[in-house]
């Protein structure tokens, strides 16, 4: 059976999730304190949706980390190949 290689957005998707869920914040409370809509969450989440690099920001703001920080572990999710 061929293994589906983990993209970047998928990997950066599966590190906010995390984060959020690690902060005890529902999906609108993330949004809100990205200024964000909740759907989007839900859909970035989803792996339906690829923030914009400022749009990726603030999310990463709002998690109270850095972009660099969750770029980079979204990268090393991205070579370990692990699906959530």
């Amino acid at each position: 059976m061929r293994q589906v290689r983990l993209t970047l957005s998928d990997a950066f998707s599966q590190v906010v999730a995390m984060h959020r869920e690690e902060k005890g914040l529902s999906r609108a409370a993330l949004a809100r304190l990205a200024q964000l809509h909740q759907t989007y969450i839900g859909l970035l989440e989803h792996g339906e949706r690829t923030p914009n690099l400022d749009t990726a920001n603030a999310i990463a703001l709002a998690l109270g980390k850095s972009l660099e920080e969750i770029v980079t572990e979204a990268a090393k999710l991205q070579k370990t190949g692990q699906r959530k």
